[in-house]
């Protein structure tokens, strides 16, 4: 039974919405908190279940399921749990009642189970308990084989219900290859209403894990200097067509997978807009909101420029849209405190005391002209300085921003600018995946 790692963590999360329902149920009946332990999914043979179970006497139940979705699911409870059960539901005073018990205790777990699984497939699935031959069974291997499992082992789902330490039972919930079949050819309703079998669903979410995990590898190997947000910030107003970080961003996007074609375009002052032409998220997921492009997006300006943002795709193809659009607004605190230059400062200083005509700031500020007009032009975009016929005057955002821009405005920045470079951002990911260990599943340590 050949599965991709996502196929099996897709049938994992199945098998965790049905345990789950099975716990909530044995805790009401016990009137205790019941917990589940990290599940874990693998094709195994029946004497390794035995050796995950232990050697403890037994009480088991098994159930099947039939209809639109297929599988067997097995209670195994320690005696010391089985007991423990018996005493908290109370009228149990011999081994022959407390079995019985446990196998209403059992039907009733199987029962949530099922209807989980039935309302998160919106198909049925009906519980029927198999006909066995109990005086020709005398282990867990010779059971699995009673209920049709064959030599090459199965999938099982497993997991211990338990309170404070304390087993309860294990709870095996066990798919032949018919089953893996019958459950991946399940058909769910898309966002469009277009029907696809579950197994499309895994494929297409897997490709899309596969652009994420890009992503992620890109965004750890950036790194920015502030210089270059800077400019980023400053060349807002004019240049931004040649700007290196608006470029370096494209090109991320577009290397990992999220479109053919991305333009990061101005609307406003701190506000942009991200296009992507023929976005492949779209295609990966029909009918999805395309959160994997704004989660990155929102990820490069607070964890690599460390301004705060706020994206929301306010297009989409998958909408009858012509792209997919997201609007990306900067929060004004965070940006405000990295736009200054010391020209800016000068300037403010001045017209904080009175405003001034053109000619009289440059000579006043004793830079350049040319210096003088940049950062008023920047300025002015922003809203911190307006003109009024000849004169130029200080806003009341202006004065806000004077305070930061004193305080924030370092001495001396370390700016290496090979920092766009794509060819050494990738080299870097690819040393980095070299010397990483490699890593297991959180039920696997």
């Amino acid at each position: 039974m050949n599965l991709s790692t996502f196929a099996k963590d897709a049938l994992r999360e199945v098998g965790n919405i049905g345990s789950s329902h099975s716990a909530g149920s044995l805790s009401e009946l016990l009137s205790s908190k019941v917990e589940i332990t990290p599940p874990v999914i693998d094709v195994i043979a029946g004497t390794e279940v035995a050796e995950r179970i232990g050697e403890e006497e037994m009480i088991v139940s098994a159930y099947h399921f039939g209809d639109d979705i297929t599988g067997t699911l097995l209670f195994f409870y320690p005696l010391t749990g089985a007991r423990e059960v018996g005493k908290r539901i109370g009228g149990v005073n011999t081994l022959m009642e407390l079995d019985n018990l446990l196998q209403k205790v059992s039907r009733k777990m199987a029962d949530s189970f099922a209807r989980a699984i039935s309302d998160f497939f919106a198909v049925d699935v009906k519980v029927s308990s198999p006909r066995l031959d109990e005086s020709r069974i005398g282990s867990i291997p010779e059971l699995l084989s009673a209920l049709g499992m064959g030599n090459n082992g199965a999938l099982f789902f497993s997991t211990t219900l338990q309170d404070s330490g304390r087993t309860y039972c294990h709870l095996f919930f066990y798919l032949n290859e018919e089953d893996v079949g019958r459950i991946m050819n399940v058909e769910l309703q898309t966002f469009e209403d277009e029907p696809l079998n579950f197994s499309e669903i895994i494929g297409s979410f897997e490709k899309v894990f596969e652009v994420e995990e890009r992503l992620n590898d890109y965004l750890e190997a950036i790194s920015v200097p502030p210089k270059a947000v800077r400019e980023f910030l400053r060349s807002s107003g004019s240049g931004f067509s040649e700007n290196r970080l608006r470029r370096l961003l494209e090109q991320v996007l577009i290397r990992a997978g999220i479109g053919e074609e991305v333009f990061f375009e101005v609307k406003a002052p701190l506000t942009y807009l991200l296009r992507v032409e023929r976005c492949n998220v779209c295609r990966m997921v029909q009918g999805g909101a395309c959160h994997t492009t704004s989660t990155a997006v929102g990820r490069f300006f607070m964890e690599n420029l460390k301004i705060g943002v706020t994206v929301r795709e306010v297009e989409c193809r998958n909408s009858g849209g012509g792209a997919c659009v997201h609007e990306v607004c900067l929060e004004q605190i965070d940006a405000f405190s990295v736009l200054p230059t010391a020209s800016d400062i000068v300037i403010l200083n001045l017209l904080e005391k009175a405003p001034m005509e053109l000619q009289e700031l440059i000579e006043k500020s004793e830079l350049p002209e040319k210096e003088v007009k940049e950062s008023l032009e920047i300025l002015e975009y922003y809203g911190i300085v307006e003109r009024r016929g000849a004169r130029v005057e200080i806003t009341s955002l202006g004065e806000v921003f004077l305070t930061f821009a004193r305080n924030a405005y370092p001495g001396k920045e370390e700016y290496d600018d090979s920092w766009d470079d794509i060819a050494e951002i990738e080299r870097r990911i690819e040393l980095r995946k070299q010397s990483m260990p490699e890593e297991k599943a959180p039920w696997e340590m």
